[in-house]
C-alpha cells in the first residue's frame, strides 16, 4: 500500500495553525488523520534545555528524528494521514528542519503536502492575544511576533509541486481546513477510495 501523506502547516505564531489543524484532523477522520502539533515536539526539549543553551537545536532535531523514524519504519503508521504544525523561517535552522520533513516523506514513500498559512498582520496580532492561546501557555508576545514578521520570512517550499499557500485572514477555521483537505485529495489520487465519505463531510 501507499502510505498516507504528511501535511506540514507552517506559519507565524498566532495565525491559527493549531485551530485549523484540529479541524483538518476531524475532517480527515476517514483517513485516520492524526495531529502532531509543534508543542508536542518543542516542549520535551524545553524541559531539558533553554532555547539559548548549546545543544538545544540538536535535541529538537533528535526528537523529530525519532518521530520520523516511526513514520518511515513502522507499517502501523501507514494507514494514517499525519498533520504537523510548525513555525520555521528561511534561516539555516528553519531551512534544515523543513528539509527533514520532506526527506521523511520521501523515505516513507508518501506524498508530502507543504502548506503555509498567512494572514494580515492586524488579524495575526488579534489572534495572538486570544484567551485560548494564553490558557495553553502559547506565545502571546505582540512585540516579538511583530519583529518576526518584520525580520524573518516564513519558509516556503518554493517550486514544490504540492505546495499550498493559504491566506486565512477572512477564513473560518473549518473553511480553511476544507481548503487544505481538498488540496490533499487532489494531490493524492490513492486516497480517492474514500471519496464518498469525504464528499459527504465537505458538503
Amino acid at each position: 500500500m501507499v502510505p498516507r501523506p504528511i501535511v506540514h502547516i507552517n506559519g507565524y505564531p498566532g495565525v491559527g495553525k493549531l485551530t485549523v489543524a484540529r479541524q483538518l484532523a476531524k475532517l480527515s477522520s476517514p483517513f485516520d488523520g492524526k495531529l502532531v502539533h509543534n508543542h508536542l515536539l518543542i516542549n520535551p526539549a524545553d524541559a531539558i534545555l533553554s532555547r539559548t543553551q548549546p545543544g538545544y537545536q540538536s535535541l529538537r532535531q533528535a526528537i523529530r528524528a525519532a518521530v520520523f523514524s516511526a513514520l518511515v519504519h513502522e507499517p502501523a503508521t501507514y494507514d494514517s494521514l499525519y498533520i504537523f504544525t510548525d513555525f520555521q523561517t528561511q534561516d539555516e535552522v528553519g531551512t534544515s528542519a523543513c528539509a527533514e520533513y520532506a526527506r521523511a516523506a520521501a523515505a516513507r514513500r508518501c506524498t508530502f503536502i507543504p502548506v503555509v498559512m498567512t494572514c494580515a498582520i492586524h488579524e495575526n496580532l488579534d489572534r495572538l492575544v486570544s484567551t485560548e492561546r494564553a490558557a495553553h501557555s502559547k506565545l502571546t508576545d505582540v512585540e516579538l511576533v511583530t519583529k518576526f514578521r518584520e525580520e524573518e520570512d516564513v519558509y516556503l517550499f518554493e517550486g514544490h509541486p504540492d505546495f499550498l499557500q493559504l491566506d486565512v485572514t477572512n477564513l473560518e477555521p473549518e473553511a480553511a481546513a476544507r481548503c487544505i483537505l481538498e488540496h490533499v485529495l487532489k494531490r493524492c489520487p490513492e486516497m480517492t477510495k474514500k471519496e464518498e465519505d469525504i464528499v459527504e463531510r465537505l458538503s
